[in-house]
């Protein structure tokens, strides 16, 4: 379904740019369609870079990322957005993904609004089945992001990136800032939805072992190179 050949992201840094980091280098990854993979590494080794290029988020200098067959290093504006859609992010940080600004509804139901995918009629009956899904209740969509616990705050995001009926979603540490329980519990959440709906998710993390728990393959990543490769059961 998803499929990286070749990539490689190089940043510049210093005042005229003279200091470079390679970030991703020469990377191939492959992801099917109902497939976990794990994405493992120390902070710095690349992870969250590579996950955001098969987002189409970040351009890769060298390389190409493929969706269904389709060269998304290829596409640009409206062609690229049609093919986004189906494809997400739960970042580590779940402030990152809500606008302080705003209530919890109105974060939920952007990216339907920017898609138009539902009118003002189905709109609010598409938010209350999405917060109940992910375990939230009504009351949470009046407050603001400050208002939510940790654990509430990522079920929120959860909420806003199923809300696209996305086919594969890039989980950047989600669960990095939780307590266990809560840990816990947001796993076993992206977990069902995998089972319920066939997604793939790029699961990246620095802990081993939550990989061997989540992950059908595991992927591990130091210094911009996949260094190693296994296979695992998961639970």
């Amino acid at each position: 379904m998803l499929r990286g050949v070749g990539l490689r992201k190089v940043f510049k840094t210093g005042l005229f740019g003279g200091k470079r980091i390679v970030a991703v280098d020469g990377v191939s990854i492959e992801i099917e369609e109902g497939e976990t993979v794990a994405l493992v590494g120390e902070s710095g080794s690349g992870k969250s870079t590579l996950g955001r290029i098969l987002l189409m988020l970040i351009r890769p200098d060298e390389g190409k990322v493929f969706f269904d067959g389709i060269d998304l290093t290829k596409l640009r504006g409206k062609e690229l957005k049609r093919v986004r859609i189906k494809m997400q992010l739960i970042p580590q940080n779940p402030e990152e993904a809500l606008d302080p600004r705003w209530r919890i509804y109105d974060s939920i139901a952007e990216p339907l609004r920017i898609h138009k995918l539902v009118d003002k009629s189905e709109e609010e009956d598409r938010i209350l089945e999405l917060v109940k899904a992910v375990g939230l209740k009504e009351e949470h969509l009046t407050r603001y992001p400050w208002q939510l616990s940790g654990g509430e705050l990522q079920r929120a995001v959860i909420a806003r990136a199923l809300a696209l009926n996305p086919r594969f979603i890039v989980c950047d540490e989600p669960t990095s800032m939780l307590d266990l329980s809560t840990q816990a519990s947001i796993v076993r959440l992206l977990m069902k939805f995998q089972k319920m709906f066939g997604i793939s998710y790029l699961f990246i993390t620095h802990d081993l072992e939550l990989a061997k728990v989540v992950a059908d393959r595991i992927l591990i990543m130091r210094s911009g190179k996949i260094v190693a490769r296994r296979v695992e059961s998961p639970s």
